[in-house]
């Protein structure tokens, strides 16, 4: 018995893997009905894990549910949950900033400074044009990479499982707005900004950066999104 409950788990939480990274992807359109048998179908489960997974995205905000109509791709959000969305990030990457401790403080520039690196890499093949969506990707892989370095130099669980659930609604945002390619050159900037000052060793300065940063991709996005 204790054996199929944990085989049930281990199945539900594939299926909630695989529906997330779809949703995060865009496969579907905000506002599109998503069917239990068809997606049943497309993994190739029974209804039953379909089910489950969708019940636990809905405390995501991901997807929701109505009576009588089952589940649906949430709306793209709107100024109000983008502000919102920011000051979660600024609260909490400010106080991963503020919690790294001094010995892993001095090992953070190396990893920073190589996720830097792979964003001005990326961000040189986008503005040549060389696999567009591809090196996108690659960059935006690049841009989170840096921000999960100052999460993980923590070594704080909960924190980086925060940061987990506040990048899920990062990502969706990404899907709902326009990329500029000309941003990436100031996102750059402002992380070696970060990067300067965690070199010197000089936390405040590092805690000033960061909110420059998280205040001019607030701004960006709500510029992207339309509603700034």
């Amino acid at each position: 018995m204790a054996d199929q409950r944990a085989a049930r788990r281990a199945l539900r939480d594939e299926v909630y893997d695989a529906l997330l990274e779809l949703l995060v992807a865009g496969e579907w359109a905000p506002g599109t009905q998503l069917g239990i048998d068809a997606l049943a179908t497309r993994l190739d489960v029974s209804p039953t894990p379909i089910r489950e997974a969708l019940v636990q995205l809905e405390s995501t905000g991901l997807v929701m549910r109505s009576a009588l109509r089952g589940y649906k791709v949430a709306p793209p959000l709107d100024a109000g949950a983008i502000d919102e969305l920011f000051d979660a990030r600024l609260l909490l990457e400010l106080g991963a900033l503020r919690a790294v401790p001094d010995e892993a403080w001095r090992a953070l520039p190396e990893a920073l400074a190589a996720h830097v690196g792979e964003q001005r890499r990326q961000a040189d093949d986008l503005t040549e044009g060389a696999g567009e969506v591809t090196r996108l990707r690659a960059y935006l892989a690049a841009d989170r990479a840096f921000h999960d370095a100052i999460l993980t130099a923590t070594g704080n669980r909960y924190l980086q499982q925060m940061a987990g659930h506040i990048g899920i609604h990062g990502e969706r945002l990404r899907q709902f707005v326009e990329q500029r390619h000309s941003d990436a050159d100031l996102a750059i900037a402002e992380h070696e900004a970060v990067l300067h000052a965690v070199e010197s060793g000089d936390r405040e300065a590092a805690l000033s950066a960061m909110t420059v940063h998280l205040a001019g991709v607030r701004e960006r996005t709500l510029r992207d999104a339309g509603q700034g």
